[in-house]
């Protein structure tokens, strides 16, 4: 935020006053005490207009905390933060702003927020895996009470990704024909179904990989 309050320069009166008059000693000395007092001024309606912020407050965060009630930790970065929050969950929590409070915990700003991945789920994709126990505190602070999430560690990889597997169960199904019909298994179309109970990946790689 910029608070230039008419002018962005220290204050020295002689400027609005013929140059001339600053050669009298006695009189020069009376404007530069007024030049000062008028600069002390003009700085402290700038550090009380700052107060009127969470984001340039300094000592008026104690007044902020006491509206809010929350206590008075850390140095002024965390304190905003803190506050910020607090005042973010009067906010209808959208997709945007719940991306905006994770982003304000994941400083890598790799985390992504993932809606609707099942009823009432919603999905955390994390590629680096930080703060974790501050990223959930602050979720299950805002986020509504009828909702359940998942935190998932997700990356991306360039390569091949080879999958196999072997059968453990085998049903046959045998479908005899009417009677009064021929089938030929020669011209028919076969279809085979199946499905996974259990699904595991292994990497494995040399000293030089990464995932």
């Amino acid at each position: 935020m910029i608070f230039e309050l008419l002018r962005t320069h220290k204050v020295d009166v002689l400027r609005y006053l013929p140059k001339f008059l600053a050669n009298d000693g006695t009189f020069k000395d009376v404007q530069d005490a007024l030049s000062t007092e008028h600069e002390n001024l003009r700085l402290t309606i700038i550090d009380i207009a700052r107060q009127f912020f969470v984001e340039t407050a300094t000592w008026g965060l104690a007044d902020w905390e006491r509206i809010y009630d929350l206590p008075s930790v850390g140095g002024l970065a965390e304190r905003r933060a803190a506050l910020l929050q607090k005042i973010r969950a009067r906010d209808t929590i959208t997709k945007s702003r719940m991306q905006a409070l994770i982003d304000n915990i994941v400083w890598t700003h790799d985390a992504t927020f993932v809606e609707n991945v099942a009823p009432g789920v919603f999905r955390i994709d994390m590629e680096t895996i930080i703060a974790l126990e501050e990223l959930r505190s602050v979720v299950d602070f805002y986020k509504p009470a009828h909702l359940t999430y998942v935190i998932a560690h997700s990356f991306l990889v360039k390569g091949d990704l080879y999958v196999g597997g072997s059968v453990s169960e085998l049903d046959i199904e045998t479908i005899n024909p009417a009677v009064d019909e021929d089938i030929s298994i020669d011209t028919a179309t076969l279809y085979f179904g199946g499905a996974i109970s259990v699904f595991e990946i292994s990497y494995i790689g040399g000293n030089n990989e990464s995932i």
